[in-house]
């Protein structure tokens, strides 16, 4: 199996969890923070919407300088839209990226400054799904927080358990 092959099959596992926990997102809770420092949940649940999109510019371009935290999504449904469609850019650039492409190097930069330079394997791991579980465990830690049943990511949870019935 070639290194993209695997960094595609094991988003695509990971596609139908992250789905999962969008669609617990309350709608009447955007708004609501654990803390002072920390984000709103809609601004939380519309970054890890928005992650897989990155995927693109990894996989086509050759840097990618961020302009801002980008605006939440004003609703529950537009986060899980912004979602599938994220994750349908991000299949079409892992279906025309090569091994070979894939070891040229990718830049961040922010403030006119490079934060750093990895491969492009190395950006989609670190950058996209070492990025997608943080913060998706961040979005789990925020729904119970919030009272809302926590869904299966890798097992069970307090409220899922497909194991009792």
């Amino acid at each position: 199996m070639s290194a993209i092959e695997a960094i595609r099959n094991e988003f695509r596992e990971e596609v139908p969890a992250i789905r999962r926990i969008l669609e617990r997102v309350p709608n009447d809770k955007l708004g609501w923070k654990p803390h002072a420092k920390s984000r709103t949940l809609g601004e939380l649940a519309t970054h890890v919407a928005s992650i897989p999109g990155l995927i693109e510019n990894i996989a086509t371009k050759s840097e990618f300088a961020p302009t801002g935290p980008g605006t939440p999504a004003a609703s529950a449904d537009e986060i899980r839209s912004k979602f599938e469609n994220s994750v349908k850019t991000a299949e079409a650039a892992l279906a025309t990226l090569t091994d070979e492409a894939a070891q040229a190097d990718w830049r961040l930069i922010f403030m006119g400054k490079e934060i750093l330079r990895r491969t492009k394997l190395q950006a989609l791991r670190t950058n996209v799904l070492n990025h997608i579980y943080h913060h998706r465990g961040q979005l789990s830690v925020y729904l119970r927080l919030l009272e809302v049943p926590v869904p299966i990511v890798y097992g069970p949870t307090a409220d899922e358990n497909p194991f009792i019935k």
